[in-house]
């Protein structure tokens, strides 16, 4: 019983997966991924000199970095639910608008974890200045070229779409132009015609 409902629910995420495109399935797949670091990876480690040399690993979801891990855990969900979930994608939309580039949402969210990640770099760098007891991990390395990946993989993005929406406007004014001139020739014509009509009578 166990086994046939995890099997459905297997089942449906697959079917609920395959209705996406190939960039979307990469950026999921990503944000998977991004997620499990987060999770898993420390990102900086301080060495106690009190009582001994022991050292202390923090994650972003350790309490001293609470309202980092607020920032970051508020964008990994705008950010899922806006890749997985039209309704929320409409009602987005509704409010702020970005209807017509799905990857300026994932930019501007994958941003503001970067920036978030690059406040504790700074932080430590400046602490370390002081005391060499502090470091941030190769894991918060690790993470950066994660987020650096995504954000110039929405950066292509955004960029490949504002060159399609440039050339379908392009094609759009050239139109409009074109059928204005002939408006304009026909109304010359128009005038030429009468003013001929005028001069006979």
């Amino acid at each position: 019983m166990r086994n046939q409902k995890f099997s459905e629910k297997l089942l449906k995420i697959t079917h609920n997966f395959n209705r996406f495109n190939l960039h979307e399935k990469i950026f999921l797949i990503y944000l998977f991924v991004l997620l499990l670091a987060l999770l898993i990876c420390p990102i900086v480690s301080i060495t106690s000199l009190r009582w001994s040399a022991s050292t202390s690993r923090f994650w972003i979801w350790s309490s001293k970095y609470f309202w980092t891990m607020l920032v970051v855990l508020i964008s990994l969900i705008v950010l899922f639910w806006w890749n997985l979930s039209v309704k929320f994608k409409n009602l987005f939309s509704m409010y702020f608008g970005w209807k017509e580039n799905d990857s300026l949402i994932n930019f501007l969210f994958l941003f503001i974890i970067i920036t978030a990640f690059l406040s504790i770099k700074n932080t430590v760098n400046i602490a370390s200045s002081a005391t060499s007891t502090i470091s941030y991990m190769r894991w918060w390395v690790f993470i950066l070229v994660l987020l650096l990946i995504g954000i110039v993989f929405t950066l292509i993005s955004v960029v490949k779409w504002a060159q399609k929406t440039w050339k379908k406007t392009k094609i759009i004014n050239i139109v409009d132009e074109d059928h204005n001139q002939s408006e304009s020739t026909k109304d010359e014509i128009k005038k030429w015609l009468f003013a001929d009509e005028e001069i006979s009578d």
